[in-house]
């Protein structure tokens, strides 16, 4: 895949996850037209104009732009799902990017809609990337492994090989899931925590090795810091 082809992009979002986005969009050569913000005046980089309130879309043919979702996560994957959801209702389509420092294996890899894999991140061979989900910084995801739509794989966690990760799951910085092991949907892994059984849908885990903490809930979703 080339990412440097396509549509110009629209970048929804100017906070960090943002920039990071905003950097590797300009690295891999696509044209980047603004970004979208609820906060008027915004500043994401020099050269980047604020577009607007996420409103501002609906002027636009959604056959010719692509969006990126800036959305990111510290927990509960919900608020980039509602984003990612909201806009493809509307007949929008997300680019999937990669960083031109991320590994991708040639070897039978499948990104699917809006997927962005960031700087120096690796997919291992038999890869199976879902609908916007998020490969963060330095993270690895080993051979054959499955990772469900909306899901976060967030800076250097490690997925060996053959997990199954659920939609809507967020796995924390430096957490490592060991080879075999499949995680629920929605599930929280705390960052740091070693994942060595597997993890039932809607369930905060931590530790090493990683044991479940509490059941997710609504509020849980809704809300916005974990111990990640």
């Amino acid at each position: 895949m080339n990412t440097a082809t396509g549509p110009e992009v629209i970048l929804l979002g100017g906070g960090g996850h943002a920039r990071a986005l905003a950097d590797c969009l300009r690295l891999s050569g696509r044209r980047l037209l603004g970004f979208t913000d609820p906060q008027a005046g915004q500043q994401l980089a020099p050269g980047i104009p604020w577009l607007g309130a996420d409103d501002t879309l609906s002027s636009y043919d959604p056959t010719s732009v692509e969006l990126i979702n800036g959305r990111g996560s510290t927990g509960s994957t919900r608020a980039r799902r509602q984003l990612f959801a909201a806009w493809c209702a509307r007949g929008f389509r997300f680019a999937a990017i990669y960083h031109p420092s991320a590994v991708l294996s040639e070897l039978d890899v499948a990104l699917g809609e809006g997927c962005q894999v960031l700087a120096g991140a690796i997919i291992g061979p038999g890869v199976r990337l879902a609908s916007n989900v998020l490969v963060n910084n330095r993270a690895v995801v080993e051979h054959d492994c499955q990772v469900g739509s909306h899901s976060h794989i967030a800076t250097g966690a490690v997925l060996c090989g053959s997990c199954r990760i659920g939609e809507g799951v967020h796995i924390g910085a430096g957490a490592c899931i060991i080879q075999g092991i499949s995680i629920g949907d929605g599930a929280i892994i705390a960052a740091g925590s070693v994942v060595t059984r597997d993890v039932e849908p809607m369930t905060l885990s931590a530790g090493v090795p990683a044991v479940p903490k509490r059941a997710l809930n609504d509020e849980d979703l809704e809300g916005h810091q974990h111990p990640t």
